[in-house]
């Protein structure tokens, strides 16, 4: 599972894998099927409630609201004078939120490494 948040869009992404029984030719196999949820988020750092009845009933919707509230919390914490960096590369320009969830914590990554598994080096 991966959690991101999207600026341009003001959205956030929740992707997964869910394991599909598939049968070809008489023959069973088991295929990974990618999976997403993105749910708009307003001016004021809340979800859009258009969003929210769509899909609160979700077992994923509550990893998508304790994301939003770790986001909201950063915002509201830190100064956006300097910016955030890119965990893997250091990069300023282009990052984006990030949840890992090894660490269970918000990370920022650049374009380039959003589909790399991050590696903190930290």
């Amino acid at each position: 599972m991966s959690l991101r948040y999207d600026e341009n869009r003001q959205r956030i992404i929740c992707c997964w894998e869910e394991p599909r029984h598939v049968v070809m030719n008489k023959k069973k196999g088991v295929i990974r099927r990618a999976r997403m949820i993105t749910v708009k988020v307003n001016n004021n750092g809340k979800l859009n409630n258009k969003d929210i009845r769509r899909h609160e009933d979700h077992p994923m919707f509550s990893y998508i609201s304790r994301f939003n509230s770790m986001l909201n919390r950063i915002k509201s914490l830190s100064c956006h004078e300097d910016g955030h960096k890119c965990a893997v590369c250091g990069a300023k320009e282009g990052v984006s939120p990030y949840y890992d969830v090894r660490t269970q914590s918000i990370i920022w990554l650049c374009w380039e490494h959003l589909d790399d598994s991050p590696l903190v080096a930290a």
